[in-house]
């Protein structure tokens, strides 16, 4: 199969110093994906620039501003301290949402199968107007609200599988239904940001097409796959979707030192497995990922090429 592997130099430049995500996680997963050959396998792309306007198909201008603002001023964070910020940290978080965005493009088109897109900074914390969780701009959403407004897909599917729930993209959809926000997650009550609870549904038009399923510390392999497929799988099969997008963070590995799960690469190669072959069911085939947590380096590094191995094979 065509997959796309969407990555930059611009986003080594995000320099957050020793802050749990920072550069050297995209170079534990080019290294990885080059020693093991399968680089060669995937159609690599650079990716390009988002616009003010493409941001702000969901986002406030208040905060594109301030992020600029605050890269160029040399400050070192914005809003918390989690979300450390240097002088190219704004055009790194442009060259993210531009990358996905044709990513999406390429895609939908089916001039690739499917993508895989190395970016940072992360984006599924990121609200309307405020930057948390390591986020500035929300890549995932941003890509959801494009397939929407612009490409005509009715039936988009957000699967976040990072072990911190993804607030901020719950947030931007839960009042519709065109887009299906699903997330798998540790116990909001044990775990950032504190939200994700099983009740949080939706409203509205939308009521119904939030689902999250909060698992409790310590599970592993065996009982998060049992719960997969009892409590989600289901539903996604229900959905029908025309187009997945996953939200992939590998912070729910059990060597992940920000969260407290004991997964290991099975879980994320058979989540892989069963979203591809969703897609391939309703969606024609259409997928693409996202990166986003996963702070050990061989951790990630392991998991990634569990995933798209599984992307760029041929079934």
């Amino acid at each position: 199969m065509k997959t796309g592997f969407y990555t930059n130099p611009i986003y080594l430049e995000h320099d957050t110093g020793s802050h749990p995500e920072n550069a050297n996680r995209l170079l534990a997963i080019q290294e990885r994906l080059e020693s093991g050959g399968l680089m060669d396998k995937l159609e690599v792309r650079q990716g390009r620039s988002a616009t003010t306007a493409e941001i702000k198909m969901l986002h406030a201008e208040k905060l594109i501003s301030e992020v600029e603002i605050a890269s160029e001023s040399g400050a070192h964070s914005l809003y918390t301290q989690d979300c450390v910020i240097s002088t190219q940290t704004y055009n790194a978080a442009l060259h993210a949402v531009g990358s996905v965005l044709d990513a999406a493009l390429e895609v939908a088109e089916r001039r690739i199968d499917n993508a895989f897109c190395a970016v940072r900074p992360p984006g599924h914390h990121a609200e309307y107007e405020t930057a948390m969780g390591f986020c500035f701009f929300n890549n995932v959403a941003l890509a959801a609200e494009f397939l929407t407004k612009n490409m005509g897909f009715l039936r988009v599917l957000i699967f976040d599988f990072d072990v911190h729930h993804g607030n901020g993209t719950q947030h931007f959809f839960e009042e519709r239904s065109d887009i299906y926000f699903v997330s798998m997650h540790q116990d909001p009550r044990t775990c950032y940001p504190g939200t994700g609870f099983a009740d949080e549904r939706g409203n509205g038009a939308g009521s119904g097409y939030t689902l999250n399923v909060p698992v409790p510390p310590g599970m592993e392999d065996e009982e998060y796959l049992q719960t997969f497929y009892a409590n989600v799988h289901p539903k996604l099969q229900e959905y029908k979707p025309d187009f997945v997008l996953i939200s992939a963070g590998f912070d729910a590995h059990r060597a992940d030192p920000l969260a407290s799960l004991n997964l290991t690469e099975h879980t994320f190669r058979e989540l892989t497995v069963e979203l591809k072959r969703l897609a391939e069911k309703s969606a024609g085939g259409r997928l693409m990922s996202l990166l986003e947590g996963g702070y050990d380096l061989n951790a990630l590094a392991s998991s990634v090429e569990e995933h798209l191995t599984i992307l760029q094979t041929e079934d």
